[in-house]
């Protein structure tokens, strides 16, 4: 164990006076196949905390879903986004939201959902990361999570995305690597055949992972699903920047294209990983302390290398776009440096302290970043590109607007239940005998002796929240409504003001010939 986090600090350990380009986009020098290397890796946690937050907890039922949602958004990045956002050149996915749109206000928007849809997760990868070091190293909380941020400030402190990247792409190795060996470890130990799932210790597994925002048992819920997925993953930040790391536009598109297969020989081997939500092994059988320490070692780097890029999305969209484009244009190149290293020094230490004080938020807000990243970056990044009469103002409301009805819906019926209701009943799938129930229940509840009306509230509650919906879509998949309105918002309002200047309708034409670059 000690000797991969030494490859994974070597690896991150370039010289720390280099251009500012190696920080944010690591010179733009990064094969396509090591890209889609680095890819892999941060993607396949993605897919690990979607699978067991609810898909995979009705055994394995769902899983095509999920597997269709996020090859179909790593997709939708590599064919209309990926190479379009490489052509335009910048360091951050708000640098092209902010030069393509212009005004004050996308730029910080962006950077604002940035922060929404990253941080939570940040938080949880840190504390995944200490938990499995608490039980390699038999250390205490703090000092797991004190390990986690030192070894994700190893691999992007010192050059960034150079290091990110050099980082990422071992951290691949080593979890292919550790993924082989414990599947053919597993598979020995069952007689060489392929092992059920209850002999991996499946259940137990999906019972201490106690967050089930993705399970979808009906057909409208799995399409949401996989809705939400396909949208969700082709608008993750941290995805979307490493478009920006190749040499050329066809690399670009060529990394998520390979990110594929690569991903795909890892979930294969996933299901080694399920005895790493067990008990730790208390036998001093060297087999099983093997077989301990490649999982260990496997979900760290998973852990590490999503880790990575969720800091280093926030980070550089705060010292980038906020400190350097918003606030301080002429700064020189050493200070913007400084300002960068600075925040990922800050965010990290965030994130730690929020996955110690409050780490089931953490767990529930993660499942969120699907639908919010969606919701506030898709239809301005797909219109940007594809659509030369989208303008600034278009923009700005439909980012806004989706990130509103997202919040609303996930939010509301939650902590507004009777509100929501009431309001769009009609849009409700409550059944004849339910809307009868919340009624009889309101009335009960006014009817009530006051000594008696706290057990009342409780139960028209929980009778309200079963029935704040739309159509019986979860809250989870608020981007199912949230990302056609902002489309329909973007375009109503860019139709309604003035049409962008000829240089952006030009800057975007020419920005559609990725061939040329």
């Amino acid at each position: 164990m000690l000797v991969v986090l030494a490859i994974y600090a070597r690896a991150g350990a370039v010289a720390l006076k280099r251009p500012i380009s190696d920080f944010y986009v690591a010179g733009r020098l990064v094969p396509a196949m090591f890209n889609g290397m680095a890819i892999a890796a941060c993607f396949i946690a993605v897919l690990a905390y979607a699978g067991l937050a609810g898909v995979l907890s009705e055994r394995w039922e769902g899983c095509a879903s999920l597997l269709l949602g996020g090859a179909a958004g790593v997709v939708l990045i590599a064919l209309v986004l990926a190479p379009y956002l490489r052509k335009f050149g910048g360091y951050t996915v708000p640098d092209f939201l902010g030069e393509r749109f212009g005004g004050t206000a996308v730029r910080p928007l962006a950077v604002l959902a940035i922060i929404l849809c990253s941080f939570p997760a940040l938080a949880l990868t840190i504390l995944a990361v200490g938990l499995i070091a608490m039980r390699v190293f038999a250390i205490d909380a703090g000092t797991g999570i004190t390990f986690s941020v030192a070894m994700l400030l190893f691999c992007t402190f010192p050059g960034g995305m150079r290091s990110a990247g050099r980082a990422q792409v071992a951290q691949y190795v080593v979890l292919l690597g550790a993924s082989i060996a414990a599947l053919l470890i597993l598979l020995w130990q069952h007689g060489a055949t392929v092992p059920s799932l209850d002999a991996i210790g499946f259940d137990e597994a999906v019972s201490t992972f106690r967050l089930k925002p993705f399970a979808a048992e009906d057909p409208a819920n799995r399409f949401a699903l996989v809705f939400c997925l396909a949208a969700g993953v082709a608008s993750l930040p941290h995805l979307l920047m490493r478009s920006l790391t190749t040499p050329s536009v066809q690399g670009a598109r060529t990394s998520f294209l390979l990110a594929l297969p690569f991903t795909a020989v890892l979930c294969l081997t996933a299901p080694a990983y399920l005895p790493l939500f067990g008990q730790a092994p208390v036998s001093p059988d060297p087999e099983a302390m093997v077989l301990f320490g490649l999982l260990a070692s496997g979900g760290i780097a998973a852990c590490l290398a999503l880790g990575s890029g969720l800091v280093l999305a926030i980070a550089n969209g705060l010292s980038y776009d906020i400190y350097y484009k918003s606030l301080h244009h002429t700064a020189p190149t050493e200070r913007r440096l400084l300002a960068a290293r600075a925040a990922l020094v800050l965010v990290a230490a965030l994130a730690a302290t929020a996955a110690l004080a409050v780490p089931e938020a953490m767990l529930a807000m993660t499942g969120a970043a699907f639908s919010l990243a969606a919701s506030a970056l898709l239809p301005a990044l797909l219109l940007g590109i594809w659509w030369k009469r989208a303008t600034g103002e278009g923009a700005l409301a439909g980012m806004i607007v989706g990130l509103g009805v997202c919040l609303y819906y996930m939010l509301a019926p939650r902590y507004i239940p009777f509100a929501f209701y009431e309001t769009s009943s009609f849009l409700s799938n409550a059944t004849d005998d339910q809307a009868a129930a919340y009624t009889a229940l309101r009335q009960s509840y006014y009817l009530t002796d006051p000594g008696a009306r706290d057990a009342a509230l409780a139960a028209w509650e929980e009778t309200a929240r079963g029935v704040a919906n739309w159509w019986g879509i979860s809250r989870a998949f608020a981007a199912v409504f949230a990302v056609p309105i902002g489309f329909l918002v973007t375009i109503g309002a860019s139709l309604f003001t003035a049409a962008p200047s000829a240089d952006v309708q030009s800057f975007v034409e020419e920005l559609r010939k990725p061939a040329s670059a």
